[in-house]
């Protein structure tokens, strides 16, 4: 999922303004805890039914806000997009906020995919070699796939990293095939 541009130049700006007071850790999970509370089609539909007074609008964000302990930044972050009802730019500028907290760092995130729930230690494994091959910090999220007969299949950046089932019996076949 590509970010768009605007998204893209309000993320900056507020990370830019965060790292400068050095409150953009904070600021990652406040933005992420609120992009997670209005990304419902009721809130979405809430926010962009013209029939909702803005008052009602701000008070409804407000009130979010201060139950999650919302720092000053990111309230006053969320007033101006609510100003320029853009509100509901809110998870897709979470998204490359994030996106820029992981450049900073140097953290390249990816997906392993597997049929079965792994390990803590396997995901941790997986996240070093992973890492050791790409010289890059690395932090893989588990997603179940039932269409990964054994094995496992790491998505990285552009990187694949296959030991599936299915790739080593395929690569078998066409060794049997070539003999």
């Amino acid at each position: 999922m590509s970010l768009n541009d605007v998204s893209k130049r309000y993320a900056k700006a507020l990370f830019a303004a965060s790292k400068e007071a050095n409150t953009h850790s904070q600021t990652l999970a406040s933005l992420t805890a609120l992009a997670e509370a209005t990304n419902t089609p009721e809130v979405a539909n809430f926010f962009q039914d013209p029939q909702v007074e803005g008052s009602k609008k701000i008070a409804a964000v407000s009130k979010t806000m201060e139950q999650i302990k919302t720092p000053e930044n990111v309230k006053n972050f969320v007033n101006l997009l609510m100003n320029r009802k853009r509100t509901a730019a809110l998870p897709e500028i979470a998204k490359a906020y994030e996106q820029l907290m992981d450049d900073e760092s140097g953290v390249t995130k990816g997906s392993v995919y597997s049929a079965k729930p792994l390990s803590a230690d396997v995901v941790s494994s997986l996240e070093t070699k992973i890492s050791n091959i790409l010289k890059k910090k690395i932090v893989l999220k588990f997603k179940e796939d039932p269409t990964v007969i054994g094995g496992v299949v790491a998505k990285v950046g552009g990187w694949t990293f296959d030991d599936s089932l299915d790739l080593h019996l395929k690569k078998l076949k066409e060794e049997l095939l070539n003999h």
